[in-house]
């Protein structure tokens, strides 16, 4: 699959997740600790010898299938995750494969899903069998500050033809005298957003420097005056980027992303204020009376939100050079993660204890200009999970399942860090990911480049 959201910020909401009800409507307990059997587990048995059992995700519970397991396991067992922040997919997908939920204060579980970044304490204290969706200091690449900051060391230390992957920016205030001199010299339209918000929140675009606020920690970029169009309307591409190990770098690219299109017809850089012809962000174009939501299951190619495989057709019929256009893609995704590859496997370092206890996925918000040129605007930290059309529970749900099957959740009891003995007829068997692609030539680019 060729898919691969902020920093500080938590992720779109849904239920709370302590108790409730989860996606589908049932009611659910906040905290358990009893074994259970679910017919519907599957385990595949990997490792040396064929007896490490890695439970493998399904969205089908989220989807209404009732496909049988490829690798049943019938035996007992007790799973637990926590949750923090609120998000109602991973939610329900993990009570569905026999887990329970268990409070903040809990450190017996398998899985620990968080909408923000996680204490220092809490990756260091974790077992051999857990897994947490975040790394220490991944904002050295989700705020738009230290983003900024570390391309630009990268730029300067390898030529910035090598790293040219963002617009021109400056972070303000430190960098005000810096945009005002380059102003005078290269005038235009810039787009300035606060460092750490999320979903458009604080967004102004200018078209001179004393427009800018100076008084609070924001980036300002040169804005994309020719971004590609379709059908009259400006888009980005949302792509999935999972990396499970910083040291080694270790890439995947989802199959599947989606394009996400502004409401107001793009008629250049004029009508400044008019966020939802500038903006691409979900938040902020579906309160515009001209949001199109697609409502019908087959249909990924109609309104406000395609898949990026359905856009990517409609290039391709346009006579579109889309492969050149996504292996640019590619390299701008390696480049960003190298650029702060070196801040975050330190700090894996010092507070990683278990190699795969860490996890990350990665939202990054792609702009691609006229000249199918792939501009990179942000990287998300837990990007939205939310579903409000079929397309997104389509979606979501099956990266989500892919995405936990990928980093090797072991079926493990939390509570004795006991794992199953394999039945006498188990086949041995190597995981697969079909749905991720893994950037196997990110290290010839790292050399190639540094």
């Amino acid at each position: 699959m060729m898919e691969i959201e902020e920093s500080s910020c938590p992720s779109e909401s849904g239920e709370e997740a302590g108790g409730g009800k989860d996606i589908r409507g049932s009611s659910v307990n906040s905290e358990t600790s009893e074994k259970s059997s679910d017919a519907n587990l599957s385990v595949l048995w990997t490792g040396s010898a064929g007896k490490t059992p890695l439970i493998q995700f399904r969205a089908d519970a989220l989807l209404g299938l009732e496909t049988p397991p490829d690798h049943p396991y019938s035996g007992n067992h007790r799973l637990t995750f926590k949750l923090s922040g609120e998000n109602r997919l991973v939610h329900t997908l993990l009570l569905s494969h026999g887990f329970s939920e268990v409070s903040l204060m809990n450190a017996r579980f398998n899985v620990y899903w968080s909408g923000s970044h996680i204490q220092m304490s809490e990756i260091r204290a974790l077992m051999p069998h857990q897994r947490i969706n975040h790394f220490p200091r991944s904002y050295m690449i989700t705020r738009k500050d230290r983003l900024c900051q570390n391309i630009s060391r990268m730029q300067h230390a390898k030529g910035v033809k090598h790293f040219n992957i963002i617009p021109t920016t400056f972070v303000l205030p430190d960098e005000l005298p810096q945009f005002r001199v380059h102003f005078r010299k290269k005038r235009g339209t810039w787009i300035v957003k606060p460092v750490s918000l999320s979903r458009g929140r604080g967004i102004t675009i200018i078209n001179h420097p004393n427009q800018a606020k100076s008084d609070e920690p924001m980036v300002v970029s040169q804005y994309i005056e020719r971004p590609l169009i379709v059908n009259g309307y400006k888009f980005d591409l949302r792509i999935y980027v999972a990396v499970t190990s910083f040291n080694p770098l270790k890439i995947y690219i989802y199959e599947e992303g989606m394009a996400r299109f502004a409401t107001e017809h793009y008629s250049g850089p004029v009508q400044l204020d008019n966020l939802c012809m500038h903006l691409t962000n979900y938040s902020v174009n579906k309160k515009s009376t001209q949001y199109v939501r697609c409502d019908s299951p087959g249909r990924d190619d109609y309104g406000s939100k395609w898949s990026m495989s359905a856009l990517l057709r409609h290039l391709q019929e346009q006579g579109k050079n889309v492969a050149e256009m996504m292996m640019k893609v590619e390299d701008v995704i390696i480049k960003a993660l190298i650029a702060g590859e070196s801040h975050i496997s330190s700090a894996c370092d010092v507070f990683q204890t278990h190699r795969r206890s860490c996890f990350e996925l990665y939202g990054f918000d792609i702009l691609i200009d006229k000249d199918l040129r792939p501009w990179l605007l942000e990287i998300n930290l837990s990007p939205s999970l939310g579903c409000d059309t079929p397309f997104d529970l389509r979606l979501k749900s099956n990266l989500i399942a892919n995405l936990l099957t990928l980093v090797g959740v072991p079926l493990c009891d939390p509570y004795t860090r006991e794992t199953p003995k394999p039945p006498t007829d188990h086949q041995h068997r190597r995981p697969t990911q079909t749905s991720w692609t893994r950037e196997k030539n990110h290290r010839r680019l790292c050399h190639h480049v540094l």
